[in-house]
This record gives structure tokens, C-alpha cells and sequence, in this order.
């Protein structure tokens, strides 16, 4: 299957440091480039990882070289502007390598293994870069708060609205919240999750003490079999973070700030809450449900392109092949056993776009199938979303604290011309 092939072609990757070799014209070894842009050595990497800088491997070594052109180019500019639509902020940190190649890393650990390896609580506790802890428990008062809040909404409130209530509301519970202490934020995070997850409302039975278990219970009806709950975990491994996203730049500039941890996860609930970026996994859903319900795969990925429409769960703007996360969370899904029928959609829907030489998978992809095989309610894939990247947007807004209100973005103002009173 198109799916288990794609598992195959999943290999780990090493970070070498390439020894300095002499560049070609047009190209800058790594100490000239950094030399000549002023930057530390992993803020080069950081630019090579967003696109700003091409590199390519030296011929018959393991060093690589740099283009001069864009090399000079930002130096030029003197500030750190993509060529793409807008403008692009890079930023030193040493929390996630996304390798544009196809590669993830958490603090040098490849992504892809620490979904089958680690609990997302250990993986939590390496980005946060504290020692991992087994208590992670919402307070009574929390929960009394989190349910009293929710008990305003409206019965038909999705899933990612109940979390954002929730994120709002129990930042009040905690005279301590404003320690910025990376134990004490981690504390506070631990805290934060469990009460996001345990005030959800329960529609399943109970699949243990993890996490991912408690989380289960809260999106599918469906048995919390061993291997479900697994896949639950990966998921949330691999959604924990994924380097400058919309949502965690939002975080750090809150986090520059000195917002509390409870204002950080509201600021990237925000920002992660519009159908481009947490929501994503919805429109795949219907996409997969219209398949598996007898329609075409080629007649509804038509009619898509027909009118001008992206295919829901395909491309990234980073990655320039496939997307590691879709490759290990559909294999993780596939050992769930989810029914044939979603299963054989979700191929004739990889099947069709490969087939005509369309864009990768994304994991919002891998999302929308774990979802539909295991009869998620609505909105189920936002909730894993966001919960899941509350680890990565505490580790950002950790590594942002010390950086006193650093950003001062400022606007190239195309109004109309001011008027002389």
C-alpha cells in the first residue's frame, strides 16, 4: 500500500559539522558565510532551514557550501527578509531543526523516533529542558473553574473553543503564575495540560493515566485499544512543536513580554485557531469521508482544482519533498486497525495525487485520517493540535523570557499621503 511504502522510505539523518573546505565561485564555505553575515554558527542553519540561504553538499566530502549570492543579499539588507510574500523574522533558538529536506528534530532528537520511542510527556519535558515528572494533574480548583466556564457555552461548542475558555479562565486559579522559573513554568504547564485534557467532556471509556489516554476519552467513542492510544501519543509527539509556526511566533512575542505561561498557550490558541493552521485536519476529513462514502478520488480532487482550491492536507511551505510527521503518524494509524473502507480512501486519495506529481502529505493529512478511522467527534484534530503544541509554545516562551520586548516590528506604510492641516 501507497501508505506502508511511504513508512519504508523513512530513514533517521545525523547533524555532521562540515570541516571548512575552500568554496567554489558563487559559494562561501561556512566560516565565510558567517563571518560575513555576523551570526552565530546555528543561525546560518536556522537561515538555510527557512530558505533564505541555498546550500549543497561539496562533491566527494561531507562539507557544504553556501551561495554567496544570498549570503550577500542579506547582509545587504542589514535585516532578514524572505523572497517570499511577507516578511520573514529569524530567530536564534535551540529548541527544533526543521530541515527543509525532511527532517525534524527536538533538541537533536529525531522527531520520528521519539514518536515511537517517548511518551509526549517525556518529550514535553526535553523541550521544556527539565527533568521528566509522572504528576500530571489538574487541581480541583482548575477543574471547578474549567467546567463552570464551559458550562456558558452553548451544547454545540466544538472541542477547540472549550480549550480556549479554558486556557482563559484558569490563569485566575494561580497567585504563582507570573514565576518565570523554567521549573516553575514547567509546573505550571504540566498543570495546564492536564486541566485542557480531564475538563474536556468524556464520551469514551477510560484508557489510563497518560495523557494520550485521558485525551482518548475526550475525542472517540472507539475502544481505547493499546495501539490507538499509541498513535494518539505519536501525534501529539510529533505536533508538540515545529520550529517558528504562525501560532509560536505569537507565543514569543507575548513571551517578550513576560506574559505569563497561561497567557502564552492563550496567545498561540489564538493564533492557531483559523482553519489554516490547528483546523487544518477538517477539510481532510470531509475529503477522506466523500471517498470512502463511493465518490471518485479523482472526480473530487477534480472538482477541487476546478475551483481553484488547495487539496485539504497536501504541501508545506517548508518542506520540500515529504512531510516526516504524515509518513510515521499514518503507519502508527494504520497499526490502530482503522476501518478498510477509511483506510482504502485514504490511499486512492495519496494514490491519485502522487500519481499526477502533486505535493507531499502534510501531517495535517496523517491528522485528518486519525480522526475519521476512529470516529473523532468534530473538531477533534484541532484539540490534539493545539494541546499537543502547548509543549512547544512553553519551550519557546521559556527561551524567549530572558529577551526583554524585543520586537518592535515596524510597517511600510502604503496609506494615503498625510494632509497638511
Amino acid at each position: 500500500m501507497l501508505i506502508e511504502s511511504m513508512y519504508c522510505r523513512t530513514m533517521t539523518h545525523s547533524i555532521p559539522r562540515p570541516p571548512r573546505t575552500p568554496a567554489a565561485d558563487g559559494w562561501l564555505t561556512a566560516s565565510e558565510a558567517i563571518a560575513r553575515l555576523g551570526v552565530k554558527e546555528q543561525t546560518l542553519y536556522a537561515y538555510v532551514s527557512r530558505g533564505l540561504v541555498r546550500r549543497e553538499r561539496v562533491t566527494g566530502t561531507r562539507a557544504s557550501r553556501y551561495s554567496r549570492a544570498d549570503v550577500e543579499r542579506l547582509a545587504a539588507k542589514g535585516r532578514r527578509i524572505a523572497d517570499g510574500p511577507g516578511p520573514e523574522i529569524v530567530i536564534d533558538s535551540a529548541i527544533t531543526l526543521l530541515e527543509p529536506a525532511g527532517h525534524l528534530y527536538y533538541r537533536g532528537w529525531d522527531v520520528t523516533r521519539a514518536a515511537v520511542e517517548a511518551s509526549y510527556e517525556d518529550v514535553a519535558a526535553w523541550l521544556w529542558n527539565v527533568e521528566p515528572e509522572d504528576h500530571w494533574t489538574a487541581s480541583a480548583e482548575a477543574l471547578a473553574v474549567a467546567r463552570g466556564v464551559q458550562a456558558a457555552l452553548p451544547a454545540h461548542a466544538s472541542l477547540g473553543d472549550r480549550v480556549r475558555v479554558v486556557a482563559a479562565a484558569v490563569g485566575s486559579c494561580d497567585p504563582l503564575r507570573a514565576d518565570r522559573r523554567p521549573p516553575s513554568v514547567a509546573a505550571r504547564a504540566r498543570g495546564l495540560i492536564a486541566t485542557l485534557v480531564d475538563a474536556l467532556p468524556s464520551i469514551g471509556a477510560d484508557g489510563g493515566s497518560s495523557v494520550a489516554a485521558r485525551l482518548w476519552s475526550r475525542v472517540s467513542p472507539m475502544t481505547p485499544t493499546p495501539a490507538r492510544v499509541k498513535a494518539l501519543n505519536a501525534a501529539m509527539v510529533l505536533l508538540a512543536d515545529h520550529e517558528l509556526a504562525a501560532s509560536t511566533l505569537a507565543v514569543r512575542v507575548a513571551a517578550s513580554t513576560w506574559a505569563d505561561p497561561y497567557l502564552l498557550v492563550g496567545a498561540g490558541l489564538a493564533a492557531a485557531g483559523g482553519p489554516l493552521h490547528a483546523g487544518a485536519s477538517e477539510k481532510v476529513r470531509a475529503l477522506v469521508r466523500e471517498v470512502a462514502g463511493g465518490s471518485s478520488a479523482e472526480a473530487v480532487i477534480g472538482m477541487l482544482l476546478q475551483d481553484g482550491q488547495p487539496i485539504p492536507g497536501f504541501g508545506h511551505s517548508v518542506y520540500q519533498g515529504v512531510d516526516p510527521r504524515a509518513t510515521v503518524l499514518l503507519e502508527a494509524v494504520h497499526k490502530g486497525r482503522p476501518p478498510t473502507a477509511l483506510w482504502r480512501a485514504a490511499n486512492q486519495v495519496l494514490e491519485v495525487v502522487a500519481r499526477h506529481d502533486g505535493p507531499h502529505p502534510n501531517v495535517d493529512f496523517a491528522l485528518g485520517v486519525l480522526a475519521e478511522a476512529n470516529d473523532m467527534v468534530a473538531g477533534a484534530g484541532e484539540a490534539i493540535f493545539v494541546i499537543a503544541r502547548c509543549a512547544g509554545w512553553i519551550a519557546h516562551g521559556l527561551e524567549e523570557y530572558p529577551h526583554r520586548l524585543r520586537y518592535r516590528i515596524r510597517a511600510a506604510y502604503t496609506g494615503a499621503p498625510p494632509t497638511t492641516v
